[in-house]
């Protein structure tokens, strides 16, 4: 049976400082050097999981990524409004800066050192060479995953490929930013180390949570999307972009490596080796064609909840570690579950999703403006927590007020002689932990599976950071760049058919872009895609959930002939229910251009004389 990694853990290292008396000459049982390392598996293997930890809770944190672009508002504020109004600059990096967000410039460099002590080290170990092999591809591997999450955020950055000593010249620690060519081009060969080095490793045979074959595949597949992606091209990005046209290290920002159509055509190459060959992958069908709209968003909810063959690469967590990838539900449930409504969907990402017809959601429609989550399509029900949903039932100190377990995040009246309207008990008004609840109208229900249904015990968990169903997209996405729409639509229906929707005809190249674009949007929701998709596409100026905030006010009015109610239960045969689209004002979000790129901090600036800053900040 396959082990998982499940938690790791910090691996300190304790080195003797030699002196003259022999009883300090001998190094006590519980004390471990770096020698040893390569001595035993067991402490090199150890070690690596220290490397591992860099992902500590994924993308499961109390503050997720999402709520840094328009997928989401976070509830509680904090550093996401300086990330959100665009007002980040090289001493305040926003949400970015914190731990939580997995990017910061020191902790990646440190895991990248240690990457290149295992390379550097790990050839004249002392055991088995299967296990020198393994972990030598693994090294290789997480050093392409840090560099390219670097250049991501940055561009450019230094590539520092050997582990510094005190003892090296000062200089030595100055390394200046290479193009962003260049970190291209090295994570791609770092990657066919680790190909090599990986070849015989699978889903089947490998411990859940650490690099195959596929991993290193996909995410070959993930970097040179980004490189052909319209913010990596020069010509493309300056015409947008004022500031990058008289940035003078535009080296530090495009991709110069062949054309474009070479460039989409690498992606689609290598997208197509693992489509054809998954390596015991599989994308999935959430229960295949013939199911009701509620029973296929049902298995779409239930297979985020779970492992599976789509899962790539992720990070597993279990109830019984005290870890945020655990506490989904307390974090992100309603209020009046007990839960603190965290990360909550805005209503730009909850128009989305289309009629379950295939056709646009439109506030304009007068049916649809009536009756706004009525005939969506299955993933709208499978990812998003509306008033009047069932859900679980309530805490039995909140079930006194709701016995039915229904979302209630309106207002409703219960008087026909008084227009007072009661607060439901998911609203910032309610009964439920008020000063937690949603200002967006909304709560996320993927991921979100209560443990013997309470929003304060910890579950099982996966995060997928890697899925074959994102190769299969950035595969659409290169069909469309060269103009190959027929392919495009080809796979593109196939990944609708599996989650219900009609197939896609339109021979638009963009109107095809635009609704690969949405789906995209829709599939990877919660996965940390968004930020970067924005970005990488230059629509953020465009975008409407990063330009404005709205939520939803729904009002439940008595109607003629109801007499007084007791207490409040989603009815539609005694209330009439209006649906407003109203502005949320927690957040003045507003797209600025040097936003595509994060700043280097000024400490580093200061650290390394050589660094250059991004355009847009400092002087």
């Amino acid at each position: 049976m396959k082990k998982n990694i499940i938690f790791l853990f910090s691996f300190f290292l304790f080195v003797l400082v030699a002196c003259d008396h022999d009883f300090m000459d001998t190094k006590p049982k519980t004390e471990i050097t770096a020698d040893d390392i390569w001595k035993e598996s067991s402490l090199a293997e150890a070690y690596m999981f220290d490397i591992y930890f860099t992902f500590q809770d994924a993308g499961f944190t109390e503050e997720l990524q999402a709520s840094a672009t328009d997928e989401a508002l976070f509830t509680h504020g904090r550093e996401f409004r300086e990330t959100n109004a665009g007002a980040i600059t090289d001493v305040n990096l926003g949400w970015f800066g914190k731990t939580q967000s997995g990017h910061q410039w020191a902790r990646l460099y440190r895991n990248i050192r240690s990457c290149n002590d295992f390379i550097e080290n790990i050839d004249n170990a002392e055991f088995d060479e299967r296990y020198k092999v393994q972990l030598k591809g693994e090294a290789y591997f997480l050093r392409a995953y840090f560099f390219h999450r670097l250049t991501r955020a940055f561009g450019g950055i230094p590539l520092q490929l050997r582990v510094t000593q005190l003892t090296d010249d000062p200089e030595s620690f100055l390394i200046p930013r290479s193009s962003y060519t260049d970190c291209i081009d090295h994570i791609l060969s770092d990657l066919d180390e680790a190909a090599d080095l990986l070849k015989d490793r699978t889903f089947a045979n490998t411990q859940k949570g650490r690099a195959t074959l596929a991993a290193v595949k996909a995410l070959r597949v993930r970097v040179l999307t980004d490189a052909a992606s319209d913010l990596h091209d020069e010509a493309t990005a300056t015409a947008k972009v004022p500031i990058f046209n008289s940035y003078p290290n535009k080296e530090l920002l495009f991709y110069t490596k062949g054309s474009r159509a070479e460039r989409w055509n690498a992606v689609k190459t290598a997208a197509k080796d693992l489509m054809d060959n998954p390596l015991g992958h599989a994308v999935p069908d959430f229960g295949g064609p013939g199911l009701s709209v509620e029973e296929k968003a049902d298995a779409i909810w239930s297979f985020f909840l779970k492992d599976s063959p789509d899962h790539i690469f992720s990070r597993y967590f279990i109830d019984t570690k005290d870890e945020s990838g655990t506490k989904m539900p307390l974090f992100n449930g309603p209020s009046g579950y007990h839960a603190w409504g965290g990360n909550t969907p805005i209503q730009d990402f909850v128009d989305a999703f289309a009629m379950e017809d295939g056709s646009k959601f439109d506030w304009n429609n007068p049916e649809h403006k009536a009756a706004p989550y009525k005939n969506r399509e299955p993933r709208f029900y499978a990812t998003v927590m509306y008033d009047g949903m069932q859900w679980i039932q309530r805490p039995s100190d909140y079930a006194v007020a709701d016995p039915t377990g229904t979302i209630q995040t309106g207002y409703y009246q219960l008087d026909p002689a008084s227009n007072d309207l009661y607060p439901g008990m998911d609203t910032r008004t309610g009964g439920g932990e008020n000063w937690n609840a949603t200002y967006t109208g909304y709560y996320l229900k993927k991921f979100i599976n209560p443990a013997a249904g309470d929003h304060r015990n910890k579950i099982n968990a996966v995060f997928p950071f890697i899925r074959l169903s994102e190769v299969y997209m950035n595969y659409i996405e290169a069909c469309i760049e060269l103009g190959e729409l027929d392919e495009a639509k080809e796979y593109l229906n196939q990944m609708r058919e599996s989650v219900g929707m009609p197939d896609v005809t339109t021979s638009d190249q963009t109107e095809l872009r635009r609704i690969y674009q949405n789906e995209r949007r829709l599939n990877f929701y919660f996965e940390e895609h968004r930020y970067w998709d924005v970005r990488r596409w230059m629509i953020a100026p465009s975008a409407p959930g990063l330009n404005s905030l709205t939520g939803i006010r729904v009002t439940a009015m008595l109607k003629s002939g109801v007499g007084k109610q007791e207490r409040y239960a989603h009815d539609e045969s005694r209330w009439n229910y209006t649906y407003d689209v109203v502005p949320v004002t927690q957040e003045g979000r507003k797209w600025e251009n040097k936003c595509y790129f994060l700043p280097i901090h000024r400490d580093e600036i200061n650290r390394n004389k050589n660094l250059i800053q991004n355009p847009g900040y400092g002087e």
